[in-house]
């Protein structure tokens, strides 16, 4: 397994632990490290391929409500 495939792996987990925690900030800092270290295209593709098919309904209204600058 490749380097990139392991922070990019690393990334995942972290984001969905942030998530299911309901810790918004955690979960914004990862998102923004992971832009640092990977690039915005990567996390895009991350986050609309991989954390939404693994993200049940309330974890997903959590994350909008989070982009919105509300805490559920």
């Amino acid at each position: 397994m490749t380097q990139d495939t392991q922070n990019i792996l690393a990334l995942l987990q972290e984001l969905l632990l942030a998530l299911r925690a309901n810790d918004a900030d955690s979960f914004f800092n990862w998102l923004s490290l992971g832009v640092q270290k990977l690039g915005e295209p990567v996390v895009t593709e991350l986050m609309m391929e991989w954390i939404a098919p693994l993200m049940t309904e309330e974890e997903s209204d959590r994350l909008m409500a989070w982009q919105l600058g509300v805490c559920l």
